[in-house]
């Protein structure tokens, strides 16, 4: 029994870390009662904090009320895992990184989408995001993950957000739908359509002051779980706006949009005191020159200026991301700014789970400011299926990021809606994204604040969920499945979620309009992920021809190392599957690590087809284009399975970044083409 003997003032963030630690109570061996004492020390960072024990007493100090909570979660955590307070030590602990966040495409009403909003899970999540207890149990699993950073991402927050004094008539009542399809676009322009108009349908009845408070609310318990709340845009969209009378429309050059936008921000910040900062891009729908970044700083820049000047005690932080522009028209514009201005960037494209040693940032941190600190955004759009899960790729990844020059980094896709999953055909309670993707989800946040967490603790959180005492083989087998898609990635890459989405084996050419399956052309074509460490197959084909030594991870290597990854989840599939016994989500993990493998097996022998027919094109020998299409045969039938056994999973969806409707079993006649394109000459 745990009993807390303390003189310090409760917030609702320690609370909750103490509901978490007494549901552990009657885990505990033997009838021990163990004395905790909880206290501040500013001596300890920030989010820090120093545990001890002395036989059964156990002290928390936390350098602020963070540190409390994340000292009494590590503590209820080593209980849930160890069963009782041995084994605990003297400790002192502090963040790896100071931010740690969520990148979330919001969808708040079919009027004012998101960027990902033109996709079905898009749409089924809008009456979603008017649930509060979506959002307790969301960021309460940020809490317990330790995430501290929720940022919504929206291309027109303000109609469904506030009411600004100036413009009254843009703010929209209740919630609505729309019957029709979207038609995706790229560029974020046209997801509401004007056919929209007719056709929507509301899904929430309520006022706009109801709206304010709704959102207050959620601000107000993110705050009581230690988590700030971030508002991003992308510009320049009015969507919402079209019914009012004040002649708004979505072109930079019109003064009334121009004012619009600016009341709109200064409407936001009064509105939400607890909103901790704001994020702004440049180039999308703008002009793409150089008005567009003054636009942003005459706008909501200067908005927020005018209201800091008001709330002098403020904390707010201004976001730019480095997004179709240059680095030194954004200082030129936001020089002595009133509030910590920082700078974001896209660390690994489209594709974080690919190589753990990004190149992209390299240049721009030469470029950049020593003392201008810098957000990464980490965008996962590889895995909207399947469950992933690798502590050492993350551990690996996470250290390798510019951790003194960072803020922070949010961790999010464009692709995908992190809502409720509709997507499952087993599971029709919808569970959360981040319930589903619960590993996912956990090892991120965990090793962001302490890398140093060892692979025993992640085992004991798989024995600890899943209550099998098979944790060391579920560690090596999800392992294995998870490490497929990103030596896939490493080898093929595309830096955008439109031009390649593994899980499907496809992409989306805006030349064409059409969503296209990557065929052996594509493979053989297709560079390799920059920084140099691996070789594409064009690249090593040539190489091999010219006798020329090149250094790096050779195509060839690569795919013995992904059928290796899913020879091995498949084997500690079948092993595990023998023990699940009635454990329905065990089942369903295994399912998505089977999937894997069958993908696995499909890819390294499409990436050895590829080479052997490069270097047939480059040789003439006509054997190796044979020995091609011979191996694009053996691949087929491995897509064959994969998408049998995906198809039992998973509905095929509209995916908003691929334009249409994925379905890979469609794909089945794709891959038996293959066979036949390698013989064509």
């Amino acid at each position: 029994m745990i009993q807390e003997k303390t003189k310090l003032k409760l917030t609702e963030a320690m609370r909750f870390a103490l509901e978490q630690l007494h549901k552990t109570d009657g885990c505990m061996k033997g009838k021990s009662s163990v004395i905790l004492e909880l206290e501040i020390d500013n001596t300890i960072a920030p989010q820090g904090y120093r545990l001890e024990r002395t036989g059964n007493i156990i002290t928390i100090s936390g350098g602020d009320e963070a540190g409390v909570m994340y000292g009494i979660l590590d503590l209820a955590k080593h209980i849930s895992h160890e069963k009782s307070i041995e084994g605990i030590t003297s400790t002192e602990i502090n963040p790896y990184l100071k931010n740690r966040g969520i990148k979330f495409n919001i969808p708040l009403d079919a009027r004012t989408p998101s960027y990902s909003d033109a996709a079905d899970c898009a749409s089924y999540n809008i009456k979603n995001m008017w649930d509060f207890n979506f959002w307790t149990e969301f960021l309460d699993r940020m809490a317990l993950n330790k995430y501290n950073v929720l940022s919504l991402w929206t291309l027109s927050p303000f109609p469904s957000l506030v009411r600004i004094p100036e413009y009254p008539l843009t703010a929209l009542e209740d919630v609505k739908r729309t019957t029709r399809p979207f038609k995706a676009s790229l560029i974020g322009w046209g997801i509401y359509a004007d056919d929209f108009e007719n056709s929507l349908v509301t899904v929430k009845k309520i006022t706009m002051d109801e709206k304010i408070s709704f959102w207050q609310e959620v601000m107000e318990y993110a705050k009581n779980r230690c988590i700030k709340i971030y508002l991003f845009t992308w510009n320049l969209f009015t969507h919402g706006t079209e019914k009012s009378p004040y002649g708004i429309t979505s072109e930079q050059n019109n003064p009334v949009t121009k004012d619009y936008v600016y009341c709109g921000t200064k409407a936001l910040l009064r509105t939400y005191p607890l909103l901790a900062g704001l994020g702004v891009t440049a180039g999308e729908h703008m002009f793409g020159d150089d008005t567009d970044v003054p636009f942003l700083a005459d706008t909501y820049g200067r908005g927020v200026k005018e209201v800091l000047n008001e709330q002098k005690d403020r904390e707010f932080r201004f976001i730019h991301r480095m997004q179709m522009t240059r680095y030194d028209s954004i200082m030129s514009e936001f020089e002595d700014f009133p509030c910590p201005f920082e700078i974001s960037f896209k660390y690994s494209q489209a594709h974080m789970y690919s190589n753990t040693k990004p190149a992209f940032i390299k240049k721009f941190l030469l470029e950049k400011k020593p003392d201008i600190k810098i957000w990464l955004t980490v965008r996962n759009d590889d895995f909207y299926m399947y469950r992933w899960g690798n502590p050492d790729f993350a551990r690996e990844y996470l250290r390798g990021m510019p951790a003194d020059t960072m803020t922070g980094y949010y961790m999010g896709a464009d692709g995908y809606t992190w809502g409720r999953d509709y997507m499952d055909k087993r599971d029709l309670s919808h569970p959360q994204f981040v319930d589903k993707m619960w590993y996912m989800y956990s090892i991120w946040g965990q090793l962001s604040y302490n890398t140093d967490l060892t692979e025993s603790y992640f085992k004991n959180e798989l024995k600890l969920h899943f209550k099998s005492d098979e944790n060391d083989l579920m560690y090596e087998t999800w392992k294995h499945a998870s490490d497929i898609i990103p030596e896939v990635n490493c080898t093929h890459w595309h830096d955008f979620d439109f031009q390649w989405y593994p899980e499907g084996c496809c992409m989306y050419e805006p030349k064409t309009d059409k969503l296209v399956f990557a065929d052996i052309n594509e493979f053989v074509f297709c560079i390799s992920v920059p920084g140099g460490e691996y070789i594409s197959v064009s690249d090593y084909c040539r190489a091999t021809f010219n006798n020329e030594c090149i250094e790096g991870k050779d195509p060839l290597v690569m795919a013995d190392s992904i059928w290796n990854h899913a020879d091995k989840a498949m084997k500690g599939v079948k092993k595990l599957e023998k023990s699940r016994g009635a454990n329905r989500e065990l089942k369903y993990t295994l399912d998505d690590m089977e999937a894997l493998s069958y993908l696995g097996f499909y890819y390294s022998l499409k990436i050895k087809a590829a080479v052997s027919l490069c270097m047939y094109r480059l040789t003439g020998k006509r054997t190796l284009q044979e020995e091609a299409s011979s191996i694009l045969s053996a691949a087929s039938e491995y897509w064959k399975k994969y998408s049998a056994k995906s198809a039992e999973m998973y509905t095929p969806q509209v995916l908003t970044r691929l334009c249409g409707y994925v379905d890979v079993q469609r794909f089945d006649i794709q891959t038996e083409l293959d066979v036949l394109l390698a013989l064509e000459d």
